[in-house]
């Protein structure tokens, strides 16, 4: 790469700090709600999937990527490429190699994630084929970009950040397209999976209020693709004889978008942990009014109790002395003339007085397709809600 030949109008400028400061932020919030997440499953819904663990391998590569910015910021990331020296531009050539492709995985990875729990909640083929699809697309169109990403040059890959070494390197509008590519797939899969949990829960019985906010939990996804499509635009950016001045707001977006597509993914899962917050803030608060009661108050209040518990047995007690033997209902006399084996035998060949619609997708005996007639008649009845709360 080639440095300016002149000097910046604005001199050394130095946002070394806001990059640093906006990594440590961004990662302690990846960390923060996936260990949310992770303790929502194991403590309180007691079941982990595959995309727990695919969230989990996006926070890994988001927090290999914040280590590789800690050492590009080291060789003068934030700065003008013009004050910086051959050395410390080819160290931030070398690690923004690897930051990219650490990106095009951690956003893979957060995108199968989304899928794999919309299909928690997914019954009928016209809903899991797309998703599939979606997942079958995100990883080989992420395997194909990162290939063509480390094979830019040949035959030595190092001369991708070393100039100096023999070779031929794709041309800047080249790299370009990779990244473009990149950001169009993901955009297009961001507002997909956004709008796939409306169709989902549009016939699931529930109010239109929880209907709305379910959906928004769940399509957080369209703040991502926006930022994506954001730094789509500043593409422009990241080809350029100053990276390491011009491409610092492209790199802000870029790590907005990864932060906020990890937290769109952990949030829908977290309901569970909210409710049971709830509970206990409700259960503390109600137990803190009963603390506060003076102790003439809980006197009074026990004689109350006392007094009524004493009279209503008194009252019982003159009741059951002056009523005389009360026949027995047909049907209970009945029962009594009818020996023992008979009534047994009635009670269980008797039909069941209700159907119990069994929505357990594991059960090994039953045909698939009344497995998933059984699923669709839980999240579409009345219950609905509550199903899709339990298995999301």
């Amino acid at each position: 790469m080639q440095k300016p030949t002149s000097p910046p109008e604005i001199g050394d400028v130095d946002r070394s700090g806001g990059i640093l400061a906006t990594s440590v932020l961004a990662l302690a919030l990846v960390i923060t709600f996936i260990a949310l997440r992770f303790a929502t499953r194991i403590w309180l819904v007691k079941r982990l999937g595959w995309d727990d663990w695919c969230i989990v391998f996006a926070g890994l590569g988001h927090m290999v990527g914040m280590g590789l910015i800690s050492v590009q910021i080291g060789a003068g990331f934030g700065r003008p490429a013009y004050y910086l020296t051959e050395q410390q531009l080819q160290v931030f050539m070398k690690y923004s190699y690897g930051e990219w492709l650490q990106t095009f995985a951690t956003l893979t990875f957060t995108k199968i994630s989304i899928c794999l729990l919309l299909l928690r909640i997914t019954i009928t083929k016209s809903f899991i084929r797309p998703l599939y699809a979606a997942i079958f697309v995100l990883a080989v169109s992420n395997i194909v970009l990162s290939l063509a990403w480390i094979l830019q040059c040949r035959p030595h890959l190092d001369k991708a950040w070393n100039t100096k070494m023999p070779g031929k390197c794709f041309s800047k509008g080249q790299l370009e397209r990779i990244i473009i590519s990149q950001a169009i797939i993901s955009i297009i899969s961001d507002f997909f999976l956004s709008a796939f949990p409306i169709l989902i829960l549009r016939k699931v019985q529930i109010n239109f209020r929880s209907k709305v906010g379910l959906c928004l939990l769940m399509g957080l996804g369209v703040i991502t693709g926006s930022l994506s499509l954001v730094r789509t635009i500043l593409n422009y950016q990241n080809v350029t004889n100053d990276p390491t001045w011009l491409s610092v707001p492209n790199w802000y977006w870029r790590t907005w978008e990864v932060l906020f597509g990890v937290v769109a993914a952990c949030i829908p899962t977290l309901r569970p942990l909210y409710k049971w917050l709830l509970q206990e803030y409700t259960r503390l608060t109600h137990s803190g009014q009963e603390q506060g009661r003076t102790k003439s108050d809980k006197r009074w209040l026990s004689f109350r109790q006392h007094f009524t518990a004493s009279t209503k047995e008194q009252e019982n007690g003159e009741r059951e002395a002056s009523t005389p033997d009360i026949l027995l209902p047909l049907q209970q006399f009945s029962d009594i003339a009818r020996p023992e084996k008979v009534r047994q035998k009635e009670v269980h060949s008797s039909p069941k007085s209700s159907l119990h619609v069994h929505g357990d997708l594991g059960i090994s005996s039953r045909p698939e397709y009344l497995k998933r007639w059984d699923s669709e008649a839980q999240i579409n009845g009345a219950d609905g809600v509550r199903e899709i709360e339990d298995r999301i």
